[in-house]
This record gives structure tokens, C-alpha cells and sequence, in this order.
């Protein structure tokens, strides 16, 4: 796949929660008509997240040719700590041992948003570098963006799509809250790194 720099991109799509819901369980059983089985805190939180960016973005499928990312911290702690527990007394269950493995929640994703595509993985300390390292392998369609945490529970997502008029008020992005800000709606890459605008002049 031939890859797209020096793009402009347009944020279509955002989680439109702050904090996650009490019921955000039961909102992504019933966004996928049955709860989901042996994926882990980790995936079921991406899930949400994504779906419901998607769902803000309107967009019922994905575009094969978006660069999927997502970025953690800590990655699946949850699952980390019940294999560390299983295996003092024996044994891991085999469950367990996969919802571990962080790479497992990226075939969750491509499941539930019947996609297949460019995809993986980030465990960074500074969220931004997430976006850059997106930013410079986005192709044509764009990028869908996550940053996903157990603890605490955390599950944003950013849909972002190429702009062909983008605005010309862009500034340098100081921070990584500044670029997903809500009134923030174009990243570019500059010179300097990431370039946002907040709307079109």
C-alpha cells in the first residue's frame, strides 16, 4: 500500500463520552446483539471505544485502507495479574494466557468492524507519539485512532479522514490534550511535528 505524508486530515469521528458510562458493558452488548466472550478488559474496552466513534464518524463499515493504531500504557493488566495468580498455584488457563496478550484484542477489532487492514499495536508513555507515528503511515483513508487503559478505564478513540480544502489558521500542537481537544478539527503534519486547526476560515 503506497502511504499518503505531508496529509491533512479531518477528525469525522470522536467517542462522545468523557468518562465511561456505568453501563458502558451493556452498551456494547446491545451495539453487537450479544455480549462478547473470552476477549478480556482490554478488547471489550476498544471495542466500545471504536463503535462508538464510528457511530459519531457515521460510518457503518471501515475503509479498507485506514491505518488502524492503538496506544496503552500498561496494556492488559487485568489478565496479567489472573496468569501471574494462576500460574503460582499451576498452570495458566488458556483464556487467560491469551487475554494477556495484548495483540489479541487487534482480531476482536477487525471482527466486530468487519475489516481487514493495516493494524497494531502501540505501548508508549506519551500518547502523541501514537498520532505522529499514525500520521506519517496514514494512507488514503485516513486513520481510527485509540487510546485504551484498564486502569483507570479509559477508551478514546478519533476517526480522521484526508481533507482535499483543509482550513489555514493552523498552529503547532502543544500538547497531546490540545490535539484531541473538542474544538480541535484538522491535524497536519509539520516540520515540528503535529499542526492542528480548529475549524475552517
Amino acid at each position: 500500500m503506497a502511504y499518503v505524508n505531508n496529509s491533512t486530515w479531518q477528525i469525522t469521528g470522536r467517542t462522545r463520552h468523557g468518562d465511561l458510562p456505568d453501563d458502558w458493558r451493556e452498551r456494547l452488548a446491545a451495539r453487537l446483539g450479544q455480549r462478547p466472550r473470552r476477549i478480556g478488559m482490554l478488547a471489550e474496552l476498544a471495542l466500545y471505544g471504536a463503535l462508538d466513534c464510528l457511530d459519531a464518524a457515521q460510518e457503518s463499515a471501515l475503509p479498507e485502507d485506514v491505518v488502524l493504531r492503538l496506544c496503552s500504557l500498561r496494556g492488559a493488566v487485568t489478565a496479567i495479574g489472573q496468569v501471574l495468580e494462576q500460574n503460582r498455584q499451576d498452570l495458566p488457563m488458556p483464556f487467560s494466557f491469551l487475554q494477556s496478550q495484548t495483540g489479541q484484542l487487534l482480531p476482536a477489532l477487525a471482527s466486530a468492524l468487519n475489516w481487514q487492514g493495516d493494524a497494531g499495536i502501540v505501548m508508549a508513555r506519551d500518547p502523541a507519539s501514537l498520532a505522529l507515528l499514525a500520521a506519517q503511515q496514514a494512507g488514503p483513508d485516513g486513520m481510527l485512532l485509540g487510546w485504551v487503559e484498564e486502569a483507570p478505564r479509559r477508551s478514546d478513540w478519533l476517526r480522521l479522514a484526508r481533507c482535499d480544502a483543509p482550513p489555514t489558521n493552523f498552529v503547532a500542537a502543544n500538547s497531546f490534550a490540545e490535539m484531541i481537544s473538542p474544538d480541535t478539527r484538522y491535524w497536519r503534519l509539520g516540520n515540528a511535528g503535529m499542526e492542528i486547526a480548529r475549524g475552517q476560515t
